[in-house]
């Protein structure tokens, strides 16, 4: 497995690209930050797209991949994957000649840029040599995180989530090469994460307790960047080893 991370941080501010990442070049997991970080070619490669959650800084992309695409006459159709709510919101909201046309129908509607396909929670499919389970996570919309697995190696990304004690015990037993989780805001703002539901460190690893097996590696995205110095003390004070993504690293697995 290898993840390059595209985009990483919780606001959108000059060399701060917004949520996403890409696995093995095909797979994207979220993309609030595509276009700015990848040449054509490299868009060109994007086949499915898995979305945690339809807040804007985490599907901004979607429609200048699909306009990239469309322009440059080398037509391609890419799977966006999520559970319903997020799959129904992106249709009504997003790419509805609105905001946006709708590639879902363009240039018809058998071979459109964008496919959406809906997933059902826990529910595992298979992709690219990949299985993919989506689980819900706590956050203010609907929002999953993804559990990737292959060849016994497994790493599961959050999305935005605020404490899920519930979803953590189901992967109580799951043996995590990598864990990307996000934390926004210092433990000072505990009541503002979770009125917006995110995470702190504190709460964070108070939900880490649940689990059987510490993750073998632990990736920290969506900070915000005002908050980084105090986030980056918080962690030092719980005592565990984890690493806060700037955007621009490659992890593997």
């Amino acid at each position: 497995m290898k993840i390059k991370v595209l985009g990483a941080s919780g606001s959108d501010l000059p060399k701060h690209n917004l949520s996403s990442f890409l696995l093995d070049g095909t797979i994207l997991f979220d993309a609030g930050g595509v276009t700015s970080c990848l040449s054509f070619k490299a868009q060109q490669r994007i086949e499915h797209i898995f979305i945690t959650h339809a807040h804007l800084d985490h599907i901004r992309d979607i429609p200048f991949v699909a306009d990239n695409i469309i322009l440059s006459g080398k037509l391609k159709q890419i799977n966006i994957f999520s559970i319903r709510e997020v799959i129904e919101d992106i249709k009504s909201h997003l790419l509805n000649y609105k905001l946006w046309p709708d590639f879902t129908v363009i240039p018809n509607t058998q071979e459109s840029i964008l496919k959406l396909n809906i997933i059902e929670e826990e529910k595992t499919i298979a992709v690219n040599g990949y299985e993919i389970t989506a689980y819900r996570m706590n956050h203010t919309v609907p929002s999953v995180g993804y559990l990737v697995e292959a060849k016994g190696k497994r790493f599961f990304y959050t999305g935005d989530t605020s404490s899920a004690p519930d979803t953590w015990k189901k992967l109580a037993e799951k043996k995590l090469d990598a864990l990307i989780v996000e934390i926004s805001f210092p433990d000072s703002m505990k009541e503002i994460a979770l009125k917006t539901g995110h995470l702190t460190a504190q709460l964070f690893f108070e939900d880490l307790k649940l689990f059987n097996y510490f993750p073998k590696r632990i990736y920290i995205t969506h900070v915000k960047p005002f908050y980084k110095s105090q986030i980056k003390k918080d962690l030092k004070n719980v005592g565990q080893k984890v690493k806060i993504l700037n955007g621009g690293e490659v992890i593997r697995i």
